[in-house]
C-alpha cells in the first residue's frame, strides 16, 4: 500500500497484484496431482518465470507469454511469440493456437484424462484483423447502430474460427459427448479505446464497460455444457462468478482441495441442474480508476435481489464513501441513483460489503492524508481522459440532446415511449433515429416523441433506437433500450418410438425432443402403470431413452406417460406400445460410459477431459 496519493485524491488506492503465488492450489495444479494431462495455451498475465504454467500444473505452455496482450497484433508475424513459426502470411495468433491445442487433444485423448487451459488473446487490444473480414463487415456497417467498427467484428469473427476449431479437435477425437465446455469471459468489452473515429466496442444497453464497476463492465456472456448435468437450449438469470468454477469442476469430478485453503466459490451444479438457487451477495472489488469513460475512484460493488450498491471509499462529499444505489429489477441502464431514497437497502447492502471484505482480509484503499479540501471534481466522474474520447466528443458542443425513457421495462402489448429533448440549437439542428436492435416495431411520431407497442417475445429482448443529433459540424450520438419481458409459452414435447418391435427382456428406445420456447430449464419425468417406477430413469430433454422391459413381464402391452414441466406449465404424451415374447438366441449387449471435462473460456479458456470409467447397462 502506497503512503500517500496525488493531492486531489481522497483515498489511496493498494497495489495491484502481477503475480499469481505458486503456493496456492489451482485447478491446473491439482488436477495434475490427479494425474490430467495438462496444458495452457495463449494469454496469461500471471506472471512469467517462476510464476509461469509451467510453474502451476501445466505440463505445455504455449506461446508461453506473460503480457496483457498480443505485442504488435494478432497476425502473423508474431513478436510475442518468436517460437511459433507462421504457416502463412497474417496468420492469426488464436486460429494458430486452436489449431495446436487440436493436435494436443489428439495426441493425449487416449492417455486417460486431460485439462486445456485455452485463454485467447481474442478480443483485446490492439486492434488488428485478416483485412477481407474487415471489409467484409464494413459492408455492413452503418451509424445508426452502438457496434460501428469493422474491425472488431473481424476480430470476433476469426476468434470464432479458433472456437470452431476446438470444437472439430473435439468431434474428430471422439470425445465431445463427454467433455464439458465453460465459456466465458473475464471483463466487459472495451469501450473506452478510440479507432479513428469510432470506439472499439460498445456494452449497449448495460452502462459501462471494461474497467469500470458497472454492469457494462461486470456483466458477461457464459455458456456451460456438462452432459449429464446441463440441458440444452436453456436459460437461467441466477448469478454466478469465476470463483464459482473451482469447487463445482473439482466436486464434480470427486476430487478434493486442500482444507486450509479458503474459497470464495459455490458450488453451482445444483443450478445446472435447473434447482432453485439459494439467493447469495455477489461482490466486485476494483480499487483502480484508470479514466476511461464511466471510471470511478477506487470502488466495491455487492449486488443481491437486483439491487446494486457501488462504494466509492473515502469519497463522500461531506466524508465516508460515495455511493450509488441501483434497482436493477426497473433500471438495468444503471442510470437513476437510489442512495439518498432507500437509505435502509444500502445500509443492508453496506454491512455485507463489511463483512466481505473483512473475511476475505482484503486490503483496502486509506484515506489520502494529503488531499487538499475542495481539490476533487465531483463533476469529472465518470468523464474519459482525452485519449479515449471520439474526435467528435473533444469538439465544443453548444446545444443539449437528452433521451428520456418512460419504462426501462415493459411488458408485450405495453406501449413503450422515447423522446429527446433539444436544447440550445441553431434552426440548422437536425435529429435522426433508426431502430438497430430487437424485433421490427411500428413507430408513431408525435413531436420529439416516438412510441410503439411492445412486441410478443419468448425471451427478453431489447427493442433499441439510435440517435444522431448534429447542429453544424457538431455532433451527438445516444442509443436508447426498452427491455420486453417475455410472455410465458408452454413446452413443446415430441416423442417417437423407435423400436420396430419390443420384446420381453429387451429395451424400447424413443427418441425425445423438448423445447421450450422460454429456455427454462425442464423437468422431465416418465411413468408408466405396466412397469415398476423403479426401472425409469429421468428422460433427456433432447436424445435416445432407453426403456427396459422385464423378461418375465406378464402384459402384453406398455403405456408410458412422458411429461415436459418449466416453471410455469406443463405438457405430457402418451405411447402404449406392444410387447412380444421374447425371442430366440437374443445377444444382450453390454456397453460403456465415459466422463469428460472442457472448459472453455472466452478470454479465459479450460478444457478437461476425466478418466474413463467402464459400467455394464
Amino acid at each position: 500500500m502506497p503512503d500517500t496519493a496525488a493531492t486531489n485524491r481522497k483515498s489511496i488506492a493498494p497495489e495491484t497484484v502481477t503475480r499469481l503465488d505458486t503456493n496456492l492450489p489451482t485447478l491446473s495444479s491439482i488436477l495434475k496431482a490427479n494425474n490430467y494431462n495438462t496444458a495452457h495455451f495463449g494469454k496469461w498475465h500471471l506472471g512469467a518465470s517462476p510464476y509461469s504454467p509451467l510453474q502451476h500444473g501445466f505440463d505445455i505452455d504455449i506461446p508461453n507469454y506473460a503480457g496483457p496482450g498480443p505485442t504488435g497484433g494478432f497476425l502473423a508475424p508474431w513478436s510475442f511469440a518468436p517460437d511459433i513459426k507462421p504457416q502463412k502470411p497474417g496468420e492469426h495468433i488464436d486460429v494458430r493456437l486452436a489449431e495446436e491445442a487440436s493436435k494436443w487433444v489428439k495426441s493425449v485423448k487416449d492417455d486417460g484424462p486431460f485439462f486445456l487451459n485455452f485463454w485467447a488473446f481474442s478480443v483485446h487490444a490492439p486492434f488488428n484483423a485478416d483485412p477481407e473480414i474487415i471489409d467484409y463487415f464494413v459492408a455492413k456497417r452503418t451509424p445508426f447502430h452502438s457496434q460501428r467498427s469493422a474491425t472488431y467484428a473481424a476480430m470476433v469473427k476469426q476468434f470464432d474460427d479458433a472456437v470452431g476449431i476446438l470444437w472439430e479437435a473435439l468431434v474428430e477425437a471422439q470425445v465431445e459427448d463427454n467433455t464439458i465446455i465453460i465459456f466465458t469471459s473475464d471483463n466487459g468489452g472495451n469501450m473506452y479505446d478510440v479507432l479513428g473515429t469510432i470506439h472499439a466496442t460498445s456494452n449497449f444497453p448495460l452502462r459501462g464497460g471494461k474497467a469500470t464497476n458497472y454492469d457494462g463492465g461486470l456483466r458477461v456472456p457464459t455458456a456451460i455444457i456438462w452432459p449429464g448435468l446441463t440441458q440444452p437450449n436453456t436459460l437461467s438469470n441466477a448469478p454466478i462468478q469465476t470463483v464459482d468454477y473451482f469447487p463445482t469442476l473439482l466436486n464434480g469430478l470427486d476430487l478434493t482441495w486442500p482444507s486450509s485453503h479458503a474459497i470464495d466459490g459455490n458450488d453451482i451444479r445444483p443450478l445446472l441442474r435447473g434447482e432453485t438457487s439459494v439467493t447469495r451477495p455477489i461482490f466486485s472489488y476494483y480499487p483502480a480508476e484508470p479514466r476511461v469513460p464511466d471510471w470511478l475512484p477506487p470502488s466495491v460493488t455487492v449486488t443481491q435481489n437486483g439491487w446494486k450498491l457501488i462504494r466509492s471509499f473515502h469519497y463522500g462529499k461531506i466524508n465516508g464513501h460515495f455511493y450509488q444505489l441501483y434497482d436493477l429489477n426497473t433500471d438495468p441502464s444503471e442510470s437513476i441513483n437510489l442512495a439518498e431514497i432507500h437509505t435502509d437497502k444500502l445500509d443492508e447492502l453496506d454491512s455485507l460489503i463489511d463483512a466481505h471484505l473483512l473475511e476475505s482480509e482484503a486490503v483496502t484503499p486509506n484515506v489520502n492524508p494529503n488531499y487538499r479540501t475542495g481539490t476533487f471534481n465531483y463533476d469529472q466522474m465518470g468523464l474519459a481522459r482525452e485519449e479515449f474520447q471520439l474526435p467528435e466528443e473533444k469538439m465544443q458542443i453548444d446545444f443539449q440532446f437528452q433521451l428520456d425513457i418512460d419504462q426501462q421495462i415493459v411488458e408485450a402489448g405495453s406501449t413503450a415511449k422515447i423522446t429527446y429533448h433539444l436544447a440550445d440549437a441553431s434552426n440548422l439542428a437536425s435529429v435522426r433515429y433508426k431502430q438497430f436492435m430487437g424485433t421490427p416495431v411500428d413507430v408513431i411520431e408525435t413531436g420529439n416523441s416516438i412510441t410503439f407497442v411492445a412486441p410478443s417475445v419468448s425471451q427478453p429482448e431489447y427493442i433499441a433506437f439510435a440517435y444522431i443529433a448534429r447542429d453544424g459540424n457538431q455532433t451527438i450520438r445516444q442509443q436508447a433500450g426498452i427491455r420486453i419481458t417475455p410472455a410465458p409459452v408452454a413446452p413443446v414435447l415430441s416423442v417417437a418410438l423407435k423400436s420396430l418391435k419390443v420384446t420381453k427382456g429387451s429395451a424400447a428406445s424413443f427418441m425425445i425432443e423438448a423445447f421450450d420456447a422460454n429456455k427454462d430449464f425442464l423437468h422431465m419425468t416418465v411413468t408408466s402403470d405396466d412397469l415398476p417406477a423403479i426401472s425409469l430413469t429421468a428422460p433427456p430433454s433432447v436424445g435416445e431413452y432407453l426403456v427396459n422391459i422385464p423378461a418375465n413381464f406378464s402384459g402384453d402391452s406398455v403405456t408410458l406417460v412422458f411429461s415436459a414441466e418449466d416453471s410455469q406449465t406443463s405438457v405430457q404424451q402418451t405411447i402404449t406400445f406392444d410387447v412380444l415374447p421374447p425371442q430366440p438366441d437374443k445377444q444382450e449387449n453390454s456397453g460403456g460410459s465415459t466422463n469428460a471435462l472442457w472448459l472453455f473460456l472466452l478470454t479465459l479458456s479450460i478444457i478437461i477431459r476425466t478418466k474413463e470409467q467402464n459400467a455394464t447397462t
